[in-house]
């Protein structure tokens, strides 16, 4: 809003003091207006946050060279190995000696402990598929959780700055022309010139933050707009963390590994199941000989090779450590969250407080600051002051959804 003033100097009258004009100037621009939105430098869209996670996805999968989601390889549901064929051939030196023609086919077949492992393993395979999914999803969660947020927060600082700078320069105008009325000080008129250039230095900044963060978000998901709605709902109460995809996969991962050593012990040696074809040779007769032949281990006795019980040791150990610290992170991240959050609500009521104090402190300064050039100073920095503490006011409460969504993306929650 622009306003026109037409200053006279009646005879005997005194010029309007030019920090009343000042004073009216700020409640004609309205300091104690609305809160500021979000900067519109980018147009948000009707998109939602969750379906971010889908174009990100199929974005970086369109960019592998290999998107193939299953092994090169089959395992057999009842062959432990490939099948084997043994051929022997046996002639006499005698005249009237006997030759032997030997064929046979070797079928390694899977013992039932060895069958049930198999079925374990190709159980928990599946699983850890789903998990995987999962966890990248989260992954992918965190990375927009990011920059969205950042977004924001660079987008609300942007548009409280461009506030400050507008009413600054209204000031700072008819400061000038009162100035060059010969109706106001040198003094106020370099004091709004120091106000504004600090304000537009630092409007300079915060629009590089945002336009860093609007790089980050289209090189993310390919996408301009941002969506228009990024608040989440709560955060699951007690230990979330619990369930997080990190802590499943390594305690599938455990299982697997469990599962892998035993079907590599000696409890788990194939049955040998062979076929046989023979032919003896004689100068008195010729005989065909079939058989089938079973090589069956004696497993029952639950007996191993030091080396199986070795390697389960060790993967132990190394799970329990694993598991430990990605408990400590986990729970430390999570706890840190919780605190924080309880912090920005006791801040977000102080701050609401505060700018309502500053809102009446400003008017009273207003009422009598008088004449005193450091009196005007002192009123000048009060309103100043009461539109830092409305940008804090909006930055805190966006800071406080920010928290509920790393809060769900600690709980292991993705968009």
């Amino acid at each position: 809003m622009i306003l026109a003033y037409k200053i006279s100097t009646p005879p005997r009258k005194r010029l309007l003091s030019p920090w009343s004009l000042l004073a009216a100037t700020l409640l004609a621009c309205g300091v104690h207006g609305s809160e500021a939105g979000n900067g519109n430098a980018v147009t948000a869209s009707s998109i939602q946050a969750s379906e971010l996670v889908d174009i990100v996805a199929a974005k970086q999968q369109s960019g592998y060279g290999d998107t193939a989601v299953t092994p090169p390889f089959q395992s057999s549901t009842w062959l432990a190995a490939l099948p084997s064929v043994s051929l022997s051939y046996l002639q006499s030196d005698e005249r009237a000696g006997t030759d032997e023609t030997e064929v046979s086919v070797n079928f390694p077949v899977k013992s039932p402990f060895l069958a049930a492992r198999d079925k374990n393993l190709r159980q928990i395979g599946e699983q850890l598929q789903q998990l995987e999914q999962e966890r990248r999803r989260l992954y992918l969660s965190g990375l927009i959780r990011e920059a969205l947020w950042s977004h924001k927060l660079a987008s609300t600082r942007v548009a409280f700055s461009e506030k400050k700078v507008t009413q600054l320069a209204s000031l700072l105008s008819r400061q000038q022309a009162l100035f060059d009325a010969r109706s106001a000080s040198r003094y106020s008129l370099l004091l709004l010139q120091q106000e504004i250039a600090d304000a537009n230095l630092l409007l300079a900044e915060q629009r590089a933050d945002r336009r860093r963060w609007h790089a980050r978000y289209r090189q993310l998901t390919g996408l301009g707009n941002l969506p228009a709605d990024i608040e989440e709902m709560p955060a699951p109460v007690g230990e979330a963390w619990q369930a997080h995809p990190l802590l499943r996969m390594l305690d599938l991962d455990w299982e697997r590994q469990r599962s892998v050593i035993a079907a590599s012990s000696a409890r788990a040696q194939p049955w040998q199941v062979s076929l046989h074809a023979k032919q003896v040779d004689s100068p008195a007769f010729t005989e065909d000989q079939y058989g089938v032949a079973v090589d069956v281990p004696l497993s029952f006795l639950d007996t191993a090779a030091e080396s199986s019980t070795s390697d389960w040791r060790a993967s132990r150990r190394s799970y329990w450590q694993q598991r430990d610290e990605l408990q400590l992170q986990l729970a430390q991240r999570w706890q840190a969250l919780q605190t924080e959050a309880v912090y920005l609500r006791e801040r977000q009521s102080l701050l609401e407080s505060a700018a309502s104090a500053s809102q009446e402190l400003v008017r009273e300064t207003r009422t009598l600051m008088g004449e005193n050039e450091l009196g005007r100073e002192i009123w000048l920095r009060r309103e100043l002051a009461y539109l830092d503490r409305q940008a804090e006011v909006a930055i805190n409460q966006l800071r406080i959804g920010e928290n509920r969504a790393m809060s769900r993306h600690a709980a292991g929650l993705p968009l």
